[in-house]
């Protein structure tokens, strides 16, 4: 038998607006897509730090390869 404890009005609110409760639809590929993009991000970022310590004929020759 399961108990449910009455919420309050501001306890309601307050769940209806958090992006993440236990009623949201997400699938799998969601997370997935989150993460590739982080990773992405992360390299686009750290391209201007590789190429200034590289120079542009090695940083140039590194990024083609990878």
């Amino acid at each position: 038998m399961v108990y449910e404890t009455p919420e309050s009005d501001r306890e309601k609110a307050i769940n209806e607006w958090l992006p993440i409760t236990s009623n949201r639809d997400a699938k799998w590929w969601y997370s997935d897509f989150h993460n590739v993009t982080a990773m992405v991000g992360a390299g686009v970022l750290s391209l201007p730090y590789a190429m200034a310590q590289l120079g542009w004929g090695p940083g140039v020759t590194i990024m083609i390869l990878s």
